[in-house]
């Protein structure tokens, strides 16, 4: 497991001043999809663990800026751009919000109109750690769902959107699962 963070990464929180739990929860989202990605080599996949790497430690560097879940991965991908940082860590950090969000349902939210749903491995990786990463622990996918239902109860008008989440989410996670052998 790398140990050290890239110093590029440590360069963008210090210059973004992301604080510090945030650092502390993209640190644990890279352990945790390292070592998925790890256990999918294992079976034969390979994978781009040094995007996983950064797309995971940089996921969150929008929420410097908002906290609000709805704009953080936007604010995230426009910061690695101007930063020049490669498209293919951009559209993890892009992508990784929940289970993704369709152009149509990005249409709904009042987000510009395009599919920000994880594509690659690496994306999905990511973005599934990042969805069972609570602060700095790493849950199970059952957490993940109970976040989903207090979201119901707190923004029932958000539910057509959590309905779609939770369909997404239960097909990335039996997909990571079949090429890890992992149980989440």
């Amino acid at each position: 497991m790398i140990s050290m963070i890239p110093q590029i990464v440590e360069k963008l929180w210090n210059k973004y001043d992301l604080e510090g739990p945030v650092r502390e929860h993209c640190k644990k989202v890279m352990e945790f999809a390292l070592r998925i990605a790890e256990r999918a080599e294992k079976n034969g996949l390979k994978l781009d663990k040094k995007i996983i790497l950064f797309g995971a430690l940089l996921h969150d560097i929008g929420r410097a800026i908002t906290h609000d879940p709805f704009q953080h991965f936007l604010k995230s991908a426009e910061i690695l751009r101007n930063e020049g940082l490669e498209e293919e860590i951009v559209r993890i950090v892009e992508r990784h919000f929940s289970a993704g969000i369709t152009a149509k349902e990005a249409e709904k939210l009042g987000l510009p109109i395009k599919d920000y749903i994880p594509e690659t491995l690496e994306e999905k990786i990511v973005s599934f750690a990042d969805n069972l990463t609570f602060g700095s622990e790493i849950k199970n996918f059952k957490s993940f769902l109970e976040r989903l239902e207090r979201i119901d109860l707190e923004k029932p008008d958000l539910k057509w959107f959590t309905e779609e989440t939770r369909k997404r989410a239960i097909k990335m996670k039996e997909e990571i699962e079949k090429i890890t052998g992992m149980e989440f």
